[in-house]
């Protein structure tokens, strides 16, 4: 059993963890009712069902390199990175097995060693150019907030949209500050927002990842004490040990103090919540469903859906299998179908669902955009 490796030092970490994998294929093809699971990866379900795809599959090929073992890292690369991160293989493991973690470690070696799939590549670099995933110039970031009042003197708050929100669904951003603005808060934000690093982490780019989480801690720096509200759950790991919370963690504080007061207009329609994988095992996933009820919003799905199969918005999935990605994001679509509304509890799995739909699919929205859509707002006074 080796247990270093100055060649492949983040597998090196795992090495003890990668011979404990008992092959019981949890990870693979688990249905279990009784922990709402029903399968778990949605690479097997909608791309390829080999089981090299799968959490397990990892360990196994991660242990075969440590090993010294001959592999193909090109074959290896493509399965990798055809994955959407999505963490389930981990949350089903019966033995508290790691093989998302693993995952991410070998992506960081074939990284090191110039082995990226070209779709990777190419996102790798548009990101350290243009700072952003979706190829869009650096320059565009700010239009989101084209001619909403922001306050970059003395701001209450700062508002920090992420990636998808600013690029993909700036309407997200919009209507975050919007309610934010209507409970009073002085909203601000960076006067040269950055990217928090997230979508380089994904991809394995530990080091472009770090840069930039660090970049982005220096720039509070000039705003000490004030909190960040952010729309991009992705956004949440990067944001650790900012004063950070997300849009539906700082809703549902404002409405519980009282300082944002809300009254529909009209009924509002029955909705379904997505979580987003990003949201797991955090406050942000019970935090929409909160803030809804609380309005009196009914609920189809009220509890959180802890194991729920990925969207195929995350990862390497959208660039390496773009057909997969829309296969997941349709079966997404179709699992929600009995409600009229979506609301995404993350902006880009809405931005990506929304890409996917097809007339007759219930319409999306985020907690904020909803909340624009159906309520008139007013402010503590």
């Amino acid at each position: 059993m080796p247990t270093d490796s100055p060649t492949l030092p983040l597998l090196a970490a795992f090495s003890r963890e990668l011979y404990h994998c008992s092959d019981c294929s949890y990870c693979v093809d688990a249905v279990w009712a009784a922990r709402g699971i029903d399968r778990v990866c949605p690479t097997l379900a909608h791309h390829d069902s080999r089981p090299a795809y799968s959490g397990r599959g990892y360990l196994a090929a991660a242990r075969a390199w440590l090993e010294g073992r001959a592999l193909d890292e090109d074959v290896l690369a493509e399965r990798v990175f055809t994955c959407t991160g999505c963490g389930n293989c981990e949350t089903v493991c019966p033995i508290g097995l790691h093989p998302h973690a693993v995952n991410a470690a070998l992506r960081g070696e074939l990284l090191a060693r110039e082995r990226a799939p070209e779709p990777i590549a190419r996102l790798l670099d548009s990101i350290a150019a243009e700072d952003n995933p979706f190829g869009r110039p650096r320059q565009a970031r700010p239009a989101w907030s084209s001619n909403l009042a922001l306050d970059l003197a003395t701001p209450g708050a700062l508002y920090y949209p992420g990636c998808a929100a600013a690029y993909a669904r700036p309407v997200e951003a919009r209507a975050a500050v919007t309610v934010m603005q209507a409970a009073g808060v002085r909203v601000g934000g960076f006067a040269d927002e950055p990217c928090c690093g997230a979508p380089a982490r994904e991809l394995g780019d530990h080091v472009a990842a770090a840069a930039s989480a660090a970049a982005l801690a220096t720039m509070m720096d000039l705003h000490a004490g004030t909190k960040i509200v952010h729309s991009g759950l992705e956004c949440r790991r990067q944001l650790q040990g900012l004063p950070a919370q997300t849009f539906g963690e700082w809703c549902l504080q404002a409405l519980d103090t009282g300082r944002l007061r809300a009254t529909p207009r009209g009924t509002p329609p029955l909705v379904a919540i997505f979580d987003g994988c990003q949201a797991r095992d955090t406050p942000a996933a019970a935090a929409s469903r909160a803030v809804l009820a609380k309005l009196g919003v009914s609920i189809a799905n009220p509890d959180v859906a802890n194991h729920g199969v990925c969207c195929g918005a995350g990862g390497g999935m959208p660039a390496m299998q773009p057909a997969g990605a829309l296969r997941m994001a349709r079966a997404k679509l179709a699992e929600h179908a009995a409600a009229p509304t979506i609301v995404g509890a993350d902006v880009r799995c809405l931005a990506h669902l929304d890409a996917a739909r097809r007339p007759g699919d219930p319409a999306l929205a985020t907690l904020a955009e909803f909340l624009v859509a159906h309520f008139d707002f007013g402010a503590r006074t």
